[in-house]
């Protein structure tokens, strides 16, 4: 699934050659994907206006005119690639928006797990689909590693399984939770209220470093993920731990173990990343009580 470097350089490259242009036609397949598609709310927002700006919350891009906004998400394997009117509409092409009737933007989903909706002005913090998303991890706005060392007070959920929360922090997905561990030197299953500040800090410098490494690469593409022009992201060659199972770790030649947490693959290193073993409490026996010594019995002659 796409996360936030790859929705991030998508939005990216879309805000650069869309913002300022005119959305001429809008043209749906099906009326449904993951959900029904709203078909009339999403032409009310776009259809005949100049698109304003396009940004990007949690994994969603937003596509904003004055009238309203496309929420757009890619779900496991959905596109949303530039192309030439002209050119042949490929299978699972679900929506067509035409712009400024010279080139289109096509949302391609094979696998149909994405959405397209629709947002009135004024209500992104509001909407169903992004009112309790976490914090934005690149925000400047936030001392990350703060904000996780006080949330993670009170979880005794894996570290893994945190940091892909989108209710505590957004877009940190599966491979670059397991990335930004790595590079943490924190296991996936340790209890994340196990962590000092200081680790949590630490991972959290990592978790900001590998995002804008991997925005810097054009995201990762493991299979279907393409930015606005069709491009693959470079970011899989950079890899340590994910998908690199039986391969050797690239700092201490350990083999790269694979575990499933939650459904999804988990990749880590064995040696570099130890889980901490708890001592258990000892448990402290009251004192025995006195004997009682009868009296009579002692004072017998033997």
């Amino acid at each position: 699934m796409p996360e936030l470097p790859e929705v991030e350089s998508l939005t990216r490259g879309i805000k650069a050659e869309l913002t300022g242009h005119y959305v001429t036609d809008i043209r749906f397949s099906r009326p449904d994907i993951r959900e029904v598609i709203p078909v009339t709310a999403i032409r009310d927002a776009l259809l005949n206006e100049s698109v304003r700006d396009v940004s990007r919350r949690g994994k969603y891009m937003l596509i904003h005119t004055i009238r309203g906004s496309l929420g757009v998400h890619l779900g496991m394997s959905g596109m949303f690639v530039r192309h030439n009117r002209a050119d042949p509409v490929k299978a699972h092409t679900h929506a067509i928006f035409e712009i400024d009737h010279e080139f289109e933007y096509r949302f391609i989903d094979p696998r149909r797990f994405g959405r397209l909706f629709a947002i009135n002005p004024g209500e992104i913090e509001t909407h169903p689909f992004l009112k309790d998303l976490g914090v934005e991890p690149l925000s400047p706005d936030i001392d990350l590693g703060e904000y996780l060392f006080q949330r993670s007070r009170a979880s005794a959920r894996p570290a893994k399984t945190f940091l892909m929360d989108s209710q505590v922090v957004v877009g940190v997905g599966n491979i670059y939770a397991s990335e930004s561990l790595w590079r943490a030197k924190i296991h996936p299953l340790e209890s994340v209220n196990h962590l000092t500040r200081e680790q949590t800090c630490d991972l959290a410098r990592q978790i900001i470093d590998v995002l804008n490494e991997a925005i810097s690469s054009g995201g990762t593409t493991l299979k279907d993920y393409r930015d606005s022009q069709g491009n693959e992201g470079k970011f899989q060659g950079k890899l340590s731990v994910y998908a690199r199972e039986q391969k050797p770790c690239v700092v201490c030649q350990t083999l790269i173990q694979r575990t499933v947490q939650g459904g999804r693959a988990t990749f880590h290193c064995p040696f570099c990343q130890k889980q901490k073993r708890r001592k258990k409490a000892l448990k402290i026996r009251a004192p025995r009580k006195a004997l009682k010594i009868n009296s009579n019995i002692s004072n017998k002659k033997i």
